[in-house]
């Protein structure tokens, strides 16, 4: 096996294992929306898993693991150009999709603050009050925007307005979680561009192998 050949295997395990931990994280997500329990650690979760493109990482991780699957017959078959190029197009596929995805999640980075205050009204005291709890605030413009809930952080309205409003807190929270997951999909997608790249020279490769077989075939010499 070639140096280009093993830089080729390598660069494909780490597609397959990109593609694994987007499966995975996909799922975990997803299942995290319809069973995550209310509790202070957890309650900004409940909001933000709801701005995260869950099912579409997790479908995008899918189709990474078919892409690795398509190399397979592309490595045991030598000679063979057919599947490396189904193999290209398909990381070209992946490629897009993941940019798309960490574009989106950092497009919606920028409206971060409205689309929370709307977040916010809409889960209602129950989880405003663990948000409370959770970032030491009251309210989340001010203590009167929306109205407080009563709770240990926040029992009366002179405590509530001594208070900071858990919009600081809370986007900060937020912009650490987004910016955590554009970038990890950027990444991947920079993975993507090296793996297409190496598939690009692994075609290449056996172009320049099958014109210098068919000219020894022409000079009547023997191919091993």
């Amino acid at each position: 096996m070639n140096t280009l050949l093993v830089v080729f295997v390598l660069v494909d395990i780490l597609f397959l294992g990109a593609s694994i931990g987007m499966i995975v994280a996909g799922q975990m997500f997803m299942h995290h929306m319809d069973n995550l329990p209310l509790s202070v650690d957890d309650s900004p979760y409940v909001i933000l898993l709801y701005y995260l493109p869950c099912v579409p990482i997790f479908v995008n991780g899918i189709i990474g693991a078919a892409t690795f699957l398509f190399s397979l017959p592309a490595l045991a078959l030598p000679i063979s150009l057919v599947w490396l190029r189904v193999h290209g197009w398909l990381v070209v596929i992946c490629a897009v999709y993941s940019l798309v995805l960490g574009v989106l999640v950092w497009v919606d980075t920028l409206t971060e603050r409205a689309a929370m205050f709307q977040a916010w009204k809409d889960v209602g005291p129950s989880v405003q009050t663990l948000l409370q709890q959770r970032f030491q605030c009251c309210g989340y413009l001010s203590a009167l925007e929306p109205m407080f809930v009563t709770d240990a952080v926040c029992p009366n309205a002179l405590a509530a307005s001594e208070t900071k409003p858990c919009v600081g807190p809370f986007t900060a929270f937020q912009d650490e979680f987004f910016n955590t997951t554009f970038t990890i999909l950027f990444g991947i997608v920079a993975l993507d561009f090296v793996m297409l790249c190496c598939t690009a020279m692994v075609i290449n490769q056996r172009k320049e192998q099958r014109r210098y077989r068919k000219i020894d075939e022409k000079r009547g010499l023997s191919v091993i």
